[in-house]
């Protein structure tokens, strides 16, 4: 399968612009230790102010700077580690607990997971990022805006990772407990019961290879999803670990992303996408899409190899079924799994 994974161009492009990125912006820490450069005033030869940051993207190519003047290619290849980096942590450790716990489940106490699936399924109508917001907003913004932050910042980020991983598990758990579900009602598994197979060897030897194409679809489309509840997190004003406070170019203190993570610059420069600098908080809002759509692309992709495969399977078996042997003194069809008479 990894040879036609390779020749996918949509999954090779959406899975290569994530690793670069990536790549990119931990080089770039390790090199210039996350060093910002910023835009100075400029003036004409009299000393007069001629044009002072925020500059836009046509004027200090390519994003422009944002209000501290700081250059915002930087800002957002320093964010990018930070902000796919825990969609990833987020997504693998929800995908982690909620597999083994669904297939456990599924296996082992399928009469109590139908008692708990309604409550689970009903998470389902319940936009999980307004209880993010509700379980966050005390620790993140009230106690650091009012009153200075109690926790530290490790403290902040490990509380904000355990609520989103706590609050994805039981959709997750669900969608991986149907997907057993569902492959335990082919024939070949009645088989299997039947000749006295164990459960776990049921699932080693035959749900696995079923289950693990649909696994990794569900990580991927995890992490997605971490990425939209991180920006609707930032829209509310839900900065990751916390915000800093500073001083924009109208001597006005605001909060900034201590790691310039990509929802917190959406969320402290939200105020200006109606005003003449729209393009701050755009930026980053444009970087969650590009990134969303890789990650979309190697869906897509990984889909259409899963697609590929089965059609190269359908086609072995078929060219298969026309490689029978008929005996003529007996009377005897030999087929690949059994002996029919004319």
């Amino acid at each position: 399968m990894l040879p036609i994974l390779i020749r996918n161009k949509r999954f090779m492009i959406g899975s290569s612009f994530i690793f670069i990125l990536i790549l990119s912006s931990v080089l770039y820490s390790v090199i210039a230790d996350n060093s910002i450069p910023t835009a100075e005033i400029i003036t004409n030869e009299n000393g007069d102010i001629v044009a002072r940051p925020p500059y836009s993207p046509w004027d200090y190519p390519p994003f422009g700077t944002d209000q501290i003047s700081q250059d915002l290619f930087f800002v957002i290849l320093i964010g990018a580690k930070y902000t796919i980096g825990i969609a990833l942590v987020i997504a693998l450790s929800r995908f982690l607990f909620s597999s083994i716990l669904g297939i456990f489940m599924q296996l082992y106490c399928r009469s109590f997971l139908q008692k708990v699936k309604p409550v689970f399924e009903g998470l389902y109508y319940f936009p999980a990022s307004l209880l993010a917001y509700l379980c966050l907003s005390w620790v993140l913004m009230k106690d650091g805006f009012l009153d200075g932050f109690s926790t530290t910042f490790t403290e902040r980020v490990l509380f904000e990772m355990v609520v989103l991983i706590l609050i994805g598990v039981p959709i997750v758990l669900i969608n991986v407990s149907k997907e057993v579900s569902i492959i335990q009602k082919k024939e070949f598994i009645d088989s299997v019961k039947v000749l006295g197979g164990s459960r776990f060897h049921l699932l080693r030897v035959h749900l696995m290879p079923y289950l693990r194409p649909q696994l990794f679809l569900l990580f991927v489309r995890e992490v997605i999803q971490v990425l939209l509840l991180l920006a609707h997190l930032g829209i509310l004003n839900i900065l990751f670990g916390g915000a800093l406070l500073t001083t924009d170019m109208f001597d006005k203190a605001v909060y900034v992303s201590f790691s310039s993570e990509w929802s917190g610059l959406i969320g402290s420069n939200f105020r200006f996408l109606f005003t003449d600098y729209y393009w701050i908080p755009l930026v980053p809002i444009f970087c969650f899409t590009i990134a969303i759509l890789a990650f979309k692309l190697m869906i897509e992709g990984f889909e259409a190899t899963l697609y590929t495969k089965a059609c190269q399977s359908a086609a072995s078996a078929k060219v298969d079924s026309k490689k029978d042997i008929k005996d003529v003194r007996t009377g005897v069809r030999i087929t690949n799994n059994s002996f029919d008479y004319l």
